[in-house]
Formats: C-alpha cells, structure tokens, sequence
C-alpha cells in the first residue's frame, strides 16, 4: 500500500507542474499588427473581438480568466471570433487597421474607451458590428451576453460581405 502512496505521490509531483504551465499557455493574444488580423478576419469572415483592459484592472483579470483565455484557446471559438487584448494604459504600440503604429492608449481614444473591461466588436475595417460590452460581472449571464454579441456581430458580417 505505501508503494502505490508513493508511486501516486511521484506521479502528482511530475504532472501538477505540468499542468501549471498548461494554464500559462492560455492567453489571449496582445494587439500587434490589426491590418493583419484584420486580413485574417476578412478571409475567415469572422468579427474581431478587441479586449480593451486596464494594467491593474481586476475586472479585467477575472473576464480574462473567467472567458476570453478559454475562448481564444477553444477550437469552438476560434470558428466564431478572433480575439485581440489592447491594454490601455500602456506605452505599447502596435500596428492599427491601416497599418500604422499607435500607442494604446491613442487607439482606444477612437473606440471612446473610458472604463475597463471593454469588449468591442469589429469587422475587419474596424467598424463596430455589434454593440459593445463594457464592464464585467460574474452573474451566470455573462456568458450568454458574450455569445450573443459574437453571434450578432458574425451576422451582421455575414450580411455585409459580398459573395
């Protein structure tokens, strides 16, 4: 009986690291290059998702741990929506829809972001598609809200997408 104690010990010692690291792996994707995703959007005739976060926003951290790293890691989602974070208060710059840099905090000045979490839902020339979602709470609806906008925000692509 110890042996098997021991050999389950050892196998939990080896695999929670693991494990640990797996978790690591799922984040959503910082903003670099929008055109290119947007690109990419068009193709795939999906909505762009940008997940507008603050550095120290906890909201920000639970809808990213709650949602967004799951979605962006899910084979489901990765047929439905591409998501991009953009932290806002951040000297980062990145690439915008017509490939020119800008700094975070710039760029979310044209969406009109004053509160974080933001979702807004954009087609590949960065026109909101659906409404956007601003703040986060955990009330067992949040889920439902999301996938309405992303299903809404694919539909009105759809419908403006030539064949």
């Amino acid at each position: 009986m110890k042996q098997i104690v021991s050999r389950f010990l050892v196998i939990c010692a080896l695999v929670m690291p693991v494990s640990i690291f797996a978790v690591d792996d799922f984040v959503v994707t910082m903003a670099s290059n929008l055109k290119l995703t947007a690109e990419s959007a068009k193709e795939q005739q999906l909505p762009l998702m940008m997940f507008f976060a603050a550095e120290d926003c906890v909201f920000c951290e639970r809808l990213e741990a709650d949602y967004l790293n799951a979605m962006a890691n899910s084979e489901e989602y990765k047929h439905k929506v591409i998501i991009r974070k953009i932290v806002i208060d951040s000297y980062d710059e990145f690439s915008d829809f017509n490939g020119k840099r800008v700094e975070a905090s710039d760029f979310s000045d044209k969406y009109n972001i004053q509160v974080t979490p933001t979702l807004v839902l954009v087609d590949h020339q960065g026109s909101r598609v659906a409404r956007r979602i601003i703040g986060y709470n955990d009330s067992g609806f949040f889920g439902a809200e999301l996938d309405n906008a992303i299903e809404s925000a694919s539909k009105n692509i759809r419908n403006t997408t030539p064949n």
